[in-house]
């Protein structure tokens, strides 16, 4: 399985701001370390700035305010399948089985940076999903061909 894993802020009730993602695929695995620092509640904050002048006070209220706007992070992991297929123009669950073309369209996107549009299926609508599924592993093919003679041409070149 291949995931994107993203993490940013929630920017409101229904709103996620993602500002760093990583893919993780097969046994990948990831460890992070988040250094949690509790925040006092309003009456122990509000107790700790009485003894402070009133230009102090308004200093420790905007910092409070800047540190509570941006406390509240999330992380959202997306499926890449689902997403693949919905990119690809193909049906749901179409490319469960297909273990070795979702690696190569991802090693095509991620390694290559190939455009989608080459990729995808672009037939009739009412065609099986089996072959609309071959008719993308057709395009990898053909990507793949023109990878591997460029790769023997820059060699022959060297």
């Amino acid at each position: 399985s291949s995931f994107l894993l993203l993490i940013g802020k929630l920017a409101g009730p229904d709103t996620f701001e993602p500002e760093h993602g990583i893919i993780l695929q097969n046994k990948d695995e990831l460890i992070i370390p988040l250094l949690l620092e509790e925040m006092p509640s309003a009456k122990e904050f509000k107790d700790a700035i009485s003894s402070l002048s009133p230009e102090q006070q308004r200093f420790a209220k905007a910092f409070r305010s800047m540190k509570l706007s941006s406390s509240i992070f999330g992380v959202c992991v997306v499926q890449l399948k689902p997403q693949l297929e919905l990119l690809l123009n193909l049906p749901e669950k179409s490319l469960t089985k297909e273990i070795r073309l979702t690696q190569d369209l991802l090693s095509l996107f991620i390694d290559y940076q190939i455009p989608s549009d080459l990729l995808s299926y672009d037939g009739a609508d009412d065609l099986d999903p089996l072959s609309k599924v071959e008719v993308v592993k057709g395009h990898v093919k053909k990507v793949f061909d023109m990878v591997d003679e460029m790769k023997d041409r820059d060699l022959k070149e060297e």
